[in-house]
C-alpha cells in the first residue's frame, strides 16, 4: 500500500495532493479546537500530505496558540518536499511517524484511516504517540453511494480509500482501537453550487444525521483520547 505513496503513483492521479480542499479542512479543525479550548503545545499532523491542513491550521490558530510546534509527517518524498517549500517555516519530516519515537499533545490524522489496510491497527498505533488525536474521517457509505457503485469504486482508484464508512463503522473503528470518542462532530466541505449541494446545505440544518446517511458528503471529526 504505501509504495504508491512512495513511488509518486498517487501524485499522478492526486497532482495537488488535495491542496485544494486544505484550507477548508483546516477551517474545521481550527473551530472544533477552539470550541473545545484545546491548547497543545505540540501539534503533529500524519500523512499530512503537501501540508496545506498544518499550514492553514497555523495560519488559523497561530496568534491564539504562539507557543505551539506544528510539525507535518509523511512516507511520501515528493509531498514533503512541496510542504517544506510552501511552508518554510513549519517543520515537516518525511518517514513513518509509527516507526518512530515522536510523541506530541495532539496528533493530526486527517484523511489517513482509510487508505490504510488495516485502520484499526493503525489507530491503535498512532494512539501511542500522543494522549489526544484528532480523527477526519470520509463517510463514503450513503445510500446515495451505495446505488451509485462507480463513485465507491472511484475513492479506491482514483483516492486510494481501502474502507468506506458511515457514521456508526467510522466510530465503532475509533472504538475497536481502543481509543474514547470525546467529540464528534461533521464536517463538510462545501461543494459548488448544485441541487445536491442545496439540500445537503439544509438537510444538515434540519436533519444532519438523516442527511448524512442519505445524502452523504460529509466526513465525521473525532476528538479522541487512549
Amino acid at each position: 500500500m504505501s509504495e504508491r505513496y512512495r513511488s509518486g503513483a498517487y501524485a499522478v492521479d492526486n497532482p495537488d495532493w488535495h491542496e485544494a480542499d486544505a484550507k477548508p479542512k483546516a477551517r474545521g479543525i481550527a473551530a472544533l479546537m477552539r470550541d473545545l479550548d484545546l491548547r497543545p503545545r505540540d501539534v503533529v499532523d500524519l500523512g499530512c500530505g503537501a501540508g496545506g491542513v498544518l499550514r492553514h491550521l497555523r495560519d488559523e490558530l497561530g496568534p491564539h496558540l504562539p507557543e505551539t510546534r506544528w510539525e507535518g509527517w509523511d512516507i511520501a518524498g515528493e509531498a514533503i518536499r512541496r510542504a517544506k517549500a510552501a511552508a518554510p517555516g513549519l517543520s515537516f519530516v518525511e518517514g513513518d511517524l509509527l516507526a518512530s519515537e515522536r510523541r506530541c499533545d495532539l496528533l493530526l490524522v486527517v484523511d489517513v484511516a482509510e487508505h490504510v489496510p488495516d485502520p484499526v491497527a493503525f489507530l491503535r498505533a498512532a494512539a501511542t504517540h500522543a494522549p489526544t488525536l484528532l480523527l477526519r474521517l470520509p463517510l463514503d457509505l450513503s445510500v446515495l453511494d451505495v446505488v451509485r457503485p462507480a463513485r465507491l469504486q472511484g475513492f479506491r482508484e482514483r483516492y486510494g480509500h481501502l474502507h468506506a464508512w458511515n457514521r456508526e463503522l467510522a466510530l465503532a473503528t475509533v472504538r475497536d482501537a481502543g481509543l474514547v470518542p470525546r467529540h464528534v462532530r461533521y464536517d463538510r466541505i462545501t461543494p459548488p453550487r448544485s441541487r445536491l449541494g442545496a439540500l445537503r446545505r439544509w438537510g444538515s440544518v434540519l436533519a444532519p444525521d438523516l442527511t448524512v446517511r442519505w445524502l452523504g458528503g460529509a466526513s465525521l471529526l473525532v476528538l479522541a483520547e487512549r
